[in-house]
């Protein structure tokens, strides 16, 4: 019987840990794979949630995307920049600008293709 409610809180702390946090729920929409013209420093860079916390990634570094006053503005905290997601006329995320020091460029975003 103690075998079986030790399972019983192992396995619900499991599913706990697994769940999705409120804020990573919030930071989904901006996930994904955004490409930048030929000429620009960067390719591609990729915006995962990681740990709760919005990040991009990219061959440059990565840098957490913490959240401004202003709606779709993130602070890229390692570089000192910002990045501003764009929405189109369906009201999904569908491009970032990067403005970082006296860099700015802007990548569209990419649909994943599902199998």
């Amino acid at each position: 019987m103690k075998k079986m409610i030790l399972a019983f809180f192992a396995l619900l702390g499991v599913f706990s840990l697994s769940a999705q946090s409120p804020s990573d729920s919030l930071h989904r929409e901006y996930t994904g794979k955004y490409v930048f013209p030929d000429g620009s420093p960067v390719k591609e860079i990729g915006v995962i949630v990681e740990n709760g916390v919005l990040m991009a990634t990219s061959v440059m570094g990565n840098s957490e995307l913490r959240k401004t006053d202003t709606k779709d503005v993130y602070e890229i905290v390692s570089f000192a920049g910002t990045a501003t997601f764009k929405r189109n006329g369906d009201g999904k995320i569908s491009a970032v600008q990067i403005l970082v020091q006296d860099v700015d460029m802007e990548g569209v975003k990419v649909e994943e293709k599902k199998e």
